[in-house]
C-alpha cells in the first residue's frame, strides 16, 4: 500500500501538467502547419497520439525508464533513412513529445543526423533537445 501511496504522488504533477499542456490539433490542422510553418515543403510527417494524461504520463515514465518509445525511434530511423530528409512530429501532450524525441536523439552518435531536419509541432522551444540536436548535427525547428 505504501508504494501505491508513493506512485499516486508521483503520477500527480505529471498527470496535471499534461492536462494543462495538452493541445489537440486535427489531422488536417497538423498538415497545414506542417506545410506553412516547418522548413522545407516536402516533408515526412508523424503524429503521436496521446492516450489520456494518465496513459501519457506511464508512457513518459516507460520511455525515460526502460527507453521503451513504441516504436517510435524504428519509425523515426525509417524517415531519415527515405527523401526527403526533412520530419515533423506533433503530439497533444508536449510533454510525452519531449520524452519521445529526447530518446531518439539520445540514440544517434555526434554529428550522425547531420542534414536531417526535424520539426517539432506542438511545443515551445526545448533547451534538452536543441542541445541534443546540435550533439547530432540535425536542424531542430520549434513550431509551439
Amino acid at each position: 500500500m505504501k508504494y501505491m501511496k508513493l506512485l499516486l504522488v508521483a503520477l500527480v504533477p505529471l498527470v496535471f501538467q499534461a492536462c494543462v499542456a495538452s493541445k489537440n490539433l486535427s489531422n488536417n490542422d497538423v498538415v497545414k502547419t506542417a506545410l506553412t510553418k516547418c522548413p522545407g515543403p516536402e516533408m515526412n510527417i508523424s503524429m503521436i497520439p496521446s492516450r489520456g494524461p494518465l496513459a501519457d504520463a506511464m508512457a513518459i515514465s516507460a520511455i525515460k525508464t526502460a527507453g521503451n518509445d513504441g516504436g517510435f525511434s524504428k519509425e523515426f530511423a525509417t524517415f531519415i533513412k527515405s527523401e526527403p530528409k526533412n520530419v515533423s512530429v506533433y503530439c497533444p501532450n508536449p510533454d510525452k513529445l519531449e520524452a519521445l524525441i529526447s530518446h531518439t536523439f539520445s540514440l544517434y552518435q555526434n554529428n550522425e543526423l547531420k542534414g536531417i531536419s526535424v520539426c517539432v509541432i506542438g511545443m515551445a522551444n526545448s533547451q534538452e533537445l536543441t542541445t541534443e540536436a546540435a550533439r547530432i548535427g540535425a536542424t531542430l525547428t520549434f513550431v509551439p
